[in-house]
């Protein structure tokens, strides 16, 4: 037997941190619920609501108007109208979400209704992305775009093909997904479905619990993003953060107009401290209640501290619109605030931003890139646009192979692989190289 003295760096989660961390990840609206939640437990805990129309704020707040154009040819998209008393299918709710991207053009907005128009009742997309671009008389890329952008609608997931990419799209919007469930979706899905425990551990050298975890997660995922229904409840959209600019700077409002007031209740302080037998109680509650106001405080500046990084990794976003979206990730986020990526995805988890150019989902913001030689991320669409270029100039008798295009693409500072090439150049519907030969 051997005695043996090392050191270990370990982290704690306290209960305050915590609860902080849950409050963070709750929007507007489920934070005020979860307010009133807590009143109702807490009897120390009195919570005032705000005075005012509830529903006709919320009508104004999402009420867009177009900036830069003279008062009198103001031009304002009302979402909500007349849904706060109606029910409204799926399709309706997503065609209402259109007007909130106000940098679209009318083409563009045209594009989008028939994608929505066209989707099964899983909300699922099956069309030819190749002929709705020569239909519409405009790029493949841009088709894409536009599907991307529509793939950040609510409810998650609308417009995906198939279940695998429905699948795929939850775990890249989940920081915390087990680093294998992605391949086992892309690969090996079939496994999975069959509970092949023993031949995907040995496939991905990995142990059979880390394996099962990884099974159990996957199985847990929706499979479908919803089902159309005539009856679904209305939903409407509270922006949680609010982006305007005054005298060429931009201000910064946190929309908390709907958060209920909290105030102690001075009459139950004072019966349960003159009871010995309610004093642990006493400060039970008292606990719950500073642990809530420093959670929403908290809250508060990283969600401040979030958007004011925002404000300058996207410069152009918030002045020109969707179009200017340049590539961030969640980690370069979260270096940057000094905070780890499941706090910042927390952050951004059913949150809202209303800018100049309409309300987006914070998730929306983070689009993926790859890091070139220079050490900056180059877009997706980018990277794409480029395999289409050298695609369009090569030599019509010796067509560009996958790994031609590759190589010549990391001569340009990109560092890809050949199989993301082959995935990229699927996607724009160009044949390969075999298959592109002019005589």
């Amino acid at each position: 037997m051997n005695l043996n003295v090392s050191q270990q760096i370990t982290q704690t989660l306290t209960t305050e941190l915590i609860h902080q961390l849950e409050l963070l990840q709750y929007s507007s609206s489920e934070l005020e619920q979860h307010i009133y939640e807590k009143s109702n437990e807490n009897p120390l805990l009195t919570v005032i609501e705000k005075s005012m129309n509830h529903t006709k704020d919320i009508v104004d707040l999402a009420t867009m108007s177009i900036k830069g154009i003279q008062p009198k040819q103001k031009q304002q998209y009302d979402f909500i109208q007349t849904r706060l008393t109606q029910q409204h299918s799926y399709i309706t709710q997503l065609l209402d979400q259109i007007p909130l991207h106000l940098s679209l053009t009318p083409h563009d907005r045209e594009i989008l209704n028939y994608f929505i128009h066209n989707l099964d009742e899983h909300l699922f997309l099956n069309v030819d992305l190749s002929k709705v671009a020569k239909s519409f008389n405009t790029s493949l890329d841009h088709i894409n775009t536009l599907l991307d952008l529509l793939q950040t609608f609510e409810p998650l997931g609308v417009g995906v093909r198939n279940m695998k990419e429905y699948l795929l799209i939850q775990i890249y919007n989940d920081i915390e997904a087990p680093p294998f469930a992605a391949p086992f979706i892309q690969h090996h899905l079939e496994q999975v479905a069959n509970l092949s425990i023993k031949l995907l551990s040995t496939t991905y050298n990995i142990s059979i619990e880390e394996t099962q975890r990884t099974i159990q997660y996957i199985r847990n995922l929706k499979p479908i993003p919803a089902s159309l229904d005539n009856n679904a409840t209305s939903v409407y959209i509270i922006p949680d953060i609010i982006i305007s600019k005054l005298n060429g700077e931009w201000i910064i409002e946190l929309n908390n107009r709907f958060l209920p007031k909290i105030e102690i209740n001075q009459d139950y302080v004072d019966l349960l401290k003159e009871s010995v037998e309610d004093y642990a109680y006493y400060q039970q509650c008292m606990n719950d209640i500073i642990a809530l106001t420093q959670g929403i405080a908290q809250r508060d500046k990283t969600l401040y501290s979030l958007t004011r990084l925002l404000l300058d990794l996207q410069a152009s976003f918030f002045e020109h619109g969707i179009k200017a979206l340049s590539p961030m990730r969640l980690k370069d986020v979260a270096q940057a605030l000094n905070m780890h990526e499941s706090t910042i995805s927390r952050a951004v988890k059913n949150k809202f931003i209303r800018t100049p150019h309409g309300i987006f989902a914070l998730q929306s913001l983070f689009t993926k890139g790859i890091i070139n030689d220079s050490g900056k991320l180059d877009s997706v669409s980018y990277i794409k646009s480029r395999i289409k270029e050298l695609v369009e100039n090569e030599n019509r008798k010796t067509p560009l192979s996958d790994q031609q295009l590759t190589e010549k693409l990391e001569t340009e500072g990109i560092r890809i692989s050949r199989r993301t090439v082959s995935k990229y150049r699927k996607e724009l519907n160009i044949a390969n190289s075999s298959k592109r030969i002019y005589l």
